[in-house]
């Protein structure tokens, strides 16, 4: 079959949505009708420069024997009609890419460009692998700001630069929607809006997290005390995962010392405190990196460590002080008229946790008849299943929690939170469910 040759015809076989995702990507990538009228302002110079950007491409093409073979006759010669029909299309497409308009028609042009270089276009003996398709457009994108270079740095390189800009983000909405073509989604991501957001907390992050990285200890931050559990909850060589402030926390005791470490490994965020701990030394489940518990030292890489935090027992009792940003417990104060060190009233039996510790979207572990039970807000209302995942043991508490469904870190399978029954495998079998109750500041289970 042959490709159609009318823009009515090639627009036909896009998918119906493409004006609406163009428009979703567009609006996440920041190309807007500014950036639009930019590249129309300079639509001359870079029809200047498409002839010869063709024939540098095309001239790459031929002379690798990997893209040299899509266009070659049975003989092994090149098929030269062949060759300036594709160079025909391809100046037709970045023409009507400099001349505009970006309208619904557009979105399903570049659509039906990405799509017939695979077997869902025109013809279905044409397969182009995806990275040649993104080279292409990756190519282009460098020598249209080459051209601007050229033509606009000495005279106006104000233009230059606002040219330039408008171009790359063009480039990155249509790579967006070549790459969609290989992966044959309708609709994915096509939201009608972006949502609100405290552009402030971002840049707080931001900030916070560059300090962070190279050793800054922010005034912004002080120390909040969280009680964790008794003393006789872990005795010597055993540990307990507890979640605060939205961070999974080890708490170790070890070598008659205790220890207290995020509970996310650098290399790709595992679970590292349920690893094995022989001597000093504890082992990441996932993938075997290996840290010094006393210091938190990456054993590879002494310059990079798990974030540790202060452990104190009193009368029995343990706890941990986090740092929070001040802003935060500012709030805190106001609404609770609390003092900078919160020392939180503890709860009495293995079984029981303080609510106010277990905020919504999070867990804490508990102990019920000598099993570990993972405890999760939803929405202000405490549902308790069994800690184990059924399908390998997976700790559930370390999953990440969507709704009412708990999805296991180790393999994936989903339980509802508030039955225990299984949403997705690989797990067969429903987990337990623990009913819970809250008397006064204390939620019990079991």
């Amino acid at each position: 079959m042959q490709p159609p040759q009318s823009l009515d015809d090639k627009i036909k076989m896009a998918a119906e949505d493409s004006g609406a995702y163009f428009k979703y990507v567009a609006d996440f990538i920041g190309f807007n009708k500014a950036q639009a009228e930019a590249i129309y302002e300079s639509r001359y110079i870079i029809e200047k420069y498409i002839p010869e950007i063709v024939r540098q491409f095309y001239d790459h093409l031929l002379r690798y024997p990997e893209t040299r073979k899509f266009f070659l006759n049975p003989d092994g010669s090149i098929n030269e009609d062949y060759v300036q029909m594709r160079m025909q299309h391809l100046t037709n497409f970045w023409r009507r890419t400099a001349y505009g308009p970006y309208d619904d028609e557009y979105a399903r042009y570049v659509d039906y460009v990405g799509r017939a270089h695979t077997k869902r276009g025109a013809d279905p003996n044409i397969d182009i692998a995806e990275r040649y398709v993104i080279g292409q457009a990756a190519y282009m994108q460098h020598a249209i700001t080459e051209a601007l270079g050229q033509e606009l740095h000495e005279i106006d390189p104000e233009w230059e630069i606002r040219a330039a800009k408008a171009w790359n983000l063009l480039m990155m909405v249509i790579l967006e929607l070549l790459a969609r073509a290989y992966q044959g989604e309708e609709s994915a991501g096509a939201q009608p809006s972006a949502q609100p957001f405290d552009p402030q907390m971002v840049e707080n992050l931001a900030i916070g997290a560059y300090e962070k990285g190279v050793g800054i200890n922010r005034l912004s931050e002080i120390q909040q005390t969280f009680f964790v559990g008794r003393e006789d909850e872990i005795p010597l060589g055993e540990r307990k995962i507890v979640k605060l402030l939205g961070m999974s926390i080890g708490i170790f005791h070890h070598k008659s010392g205790w220890y207290a470490i995020q509970n996310k490994c650098l290399h790709a965020g595992g679970p590292v405190a349920t690893g094995k701990l022989n001597d000093d030394t504890l082992t990441c489940p996932w993938h075997g990196y290996q840290y010094n518990l006393p210091t938190g030292t990456l054993l590879k890489d002494p310059d990079a460590r798990l974030p540790m935090y202060p452990v104190e027992i009193v009368d029995g009792q343990i706890f941990i002080k986090l740092p929070v940003a001040k802003s935060v417990l500012q709030a805190q104060e106001k609404a609770a008229q609390q003092t900078e060190t919160v020392i939180i009233e503890a709860p009495h039996a293995k079984n029981e946790f303080l609510i106010s510790s277990v905020e919504p979207g999070s867990n804490i572990t508990v102990e019920v008849d000598g099993e570990a039970v993972a405890v999760f807000n939803v929405d202000g209302e405490f549902y308790a299943i069994q800690e184990e995942c059924t399908h390998a043991g997976g700790p559930l508490s370390e999953g990440k929690l969507d709704g009412q469904m708990v999805i296991c870190p180790w393999h994936g399978s989903c339980f509802d939170v508030t039955s225990g029954a299984v949403l997705c495998g690989p797990a067969m079998e429903a987990v337990r469910s623990f009913p819970v109750k809250v008397i006064g500041g204390i939620g019990r289970v079991g």
